[in-house]
């Protein structure tokens, strides 16, 4: 029963940690993106001159990158900002498969959604002290 405890933590702080670390990477590389798309040649285009259908989707991936970072603190809040978020991208774009760096974007979402609930589960039957052992939050 103690190794089954021990194993069960480690599986969720492993999640909760892959789900930051992708977080983590996916948030820095659109800053690094915008950043460069801004100051680099100063082509960046105007938001209120798009069509709608684009400005949805830039809302769509800018309420994403907002789930990323949030999902370090609130993992279900989070989670279903970048789901929402992609959702909504894909609707608007009106495929589902628009290349891996999209998927990256659901699989982080999946991740927390996936550690919030196995904490849940588990705190309730191992107690949060276990689980809070060795994270911040």
């Amino acid at each position: 029963m103690k190794e089954t405890r021990k194993s069960g933590r480690y599986l969720v702080i492993g999640i909760r940690w892959s789900a930051r670390i992708l977080s983590g990477v996916l948030a820095g590389v659109v800053l690094f993106g915008v950043g460069r798309h801004a100051f680099g040649d100063g082509d960046l285009p105007n938001p209120f001159t798009q069509s709608p259908s684009v400005a949805f989707e830039v809302m769509g991936l800018f309420v994403s990158w907002i789930g990323l970072i949030v999902a370090w603190k609130w993992e279900a809040i989070g989670a279903a900002l970048i789901i929402i978020g992609m959702l909504v991208f894909h609707i608007i774009e009106g495929k589902l498969w628009l290349g891996q760096i999209y998927i990256v974007f659901e699989v982080a979402g999946i991740l927390y959604l996936l550690s919030w609930q196995l904490r849940r589960v588990c705190s309730r039957k191992w107690g949060q002290a276990e689980l809070s052992a060795g994270t911040q939050g």
